[in-house]
This record gives structure tokens, sequence and C-alpha cells, in this order.
């Protein structure tokens, strides 16, 4: 476990002594993991059973734990030690050995070559440098290795769908959870991971969002449509 940092102001922060609670405002980020990871299993063709994986931006845990789910060996880091709290605390209530650090995507605490794979979802369009974060990505990956990831495009239709409907309409997000001027097009992404050495591999796809279930979970799906969140795959 790394050093907890002195301040922790990160946004998502405020949501961490109730991220896992049935009626937490962050319960719809649940909703994504299973359409993620049906983009992304063919593109690890033995599966995820014993797979060492880092989950950069883990925020309080639903990717690590449903990485778990599959017998993964997971790592997961995040730069909020609040958050890393709350995600310890929840794979200990549930029995789960994943290892928690605090840190940020641009200087990843691990040697060269540590990963089998690492997922960054919902992350990219958080972080001070995108770049950075890709390379220091690609140098903690073993050769072969996959990168998964998702971010939002940077277009009318995504300040809509990922800004205005879900803050400002719905209110299912919290208002300033997103920057518009953060968001990333798939041509800077593709600059980025050409820049750290990796291969795109596969055709991306797109995650539309329909509407919400009485539950809670976010009505989403696969589409061919990049204009808003999208999802890709890249090989070091």
């Amino acid at each position: 476990m790394t050093e907890r940092l002195e301040q922790d102001d990160h946004f998502f922060s405020a949501w961490a002594n109730s991220w896992w609670d049935t009626d937490s405002m962050m319960n719809p980020l649940k909703s994504f993991n299973p359409l993620r990871f049906a983009y992304f299993d063919p593109y690890l063709e033995a599966g995820w059973q014993d797979v060492r994986v880092l989950d950069v931006g883990c925020a309080g845990g639903y990717t690590t734990e449903f990485l778990d789910n599959r017998g993964a060996k997971v790592t997961g880091i995040d730069v909020s030690a609040k958050l890393i709290d709350a995600a310890e605390k929840h794979a200990a209530e549930s029995g789960r050995a994943i290892d928690y650090h605090v840190g940020a995507a641009e200087s990843l605490p691990f040697p060269d070559a540590t990963f089998d794979a690492v997922t960054c979802v919902d992350v990219l369009e958080h972080v001070q440098s995108p770049a950075a974060a890709v390379r220091e990505i690609h140098r903690v990956l073993k050769p072969g290795g996959r990168f998964f990831f998702d971010t939002i495009n940077r277009t009318f239709r995504s300040r809509v769908m990922m800004i205005w409907v879900p803050e400002r309409l719905l209110g299912i997000v919290p208002k300033g959870a997103h920057d518009f001027a953060d968001f990333i097009t798939p041509e800077e992404m593709n600059t980025y991971l050409d820049a750290a050495g990796f291969t795109a591999i596969g055709a991306p796809k797109g995650i539309a969002i329909r509407g919400q279930n009485k539950d809670g979970s976010l009505k989403a799906k696969l589409v061919s449509d990049m204009s808003a969140l999208y999802l890709g795959v890249a090989r070091k």
C-alpha cells in the first residue's frame, strides 16, 4: 500500500463513504461494466482467470471487483485516498484479495512489465495528462499485454448526452463530474496510443445511454456510434 496523500480533493471523493450503499448516487456506474467487458472479452482470448490486471482510476472498486469475480489477480490504483479506503473496506468485507494503492495514472508506482492487462475506464477524461497516463500504462504492461479503455468523445452530442442530460436534466450524475474541454476525440486517443508505442486492435465501439431503470441502473447498449462514450483496445 502506498502512502496516503495529505489532501484529497478529488471530485468523486465526496461520495466515498456511500460508494457501496444500495442507494449510492454512484450505483449507475456499475451498469457499464457488463457492456464494457462484452466488448473487451474477445480481445483476451484465454479469459481473465489468473490474469494479472491493473485497474487505473479504480475509484471505490466497481471494476476491480467485477474483475475479481472473473478470476483475475487484480490491483487497483486511484488518486483519491478516500476512494481507496472505501474500496479496501468493501473488499475486506466481501473476502476479496484485491491489492489497492493510492497514486496517479501519470506516475504509476509499479516496475516495468508488471501486468498482463490494464483497464482504464471513465478515467482518461479526468486526469491531468492523458498522454502521460497512456505512456505509464504502456510501461507497466508486459510485452503483448492488452490495454482496455473507454473515454468520452468531444462532440456536441457528448456535451448533451454526458453533461446536460445526466447532470442537469436527470440528476443521475453529480454536477461538475465532467468538463467538456477534457473530453478526448478518437483521433487524439490514437495519437496518445501511437506515441506510447501501442498498436490499436479491433474496431472501437460506442456505448449509448437510453435512460434509467427503476432500480437505478442505466439502460445502455453497445453501438457503432462513437460520438459520445467510446471503447477501445490496444496491444503493447
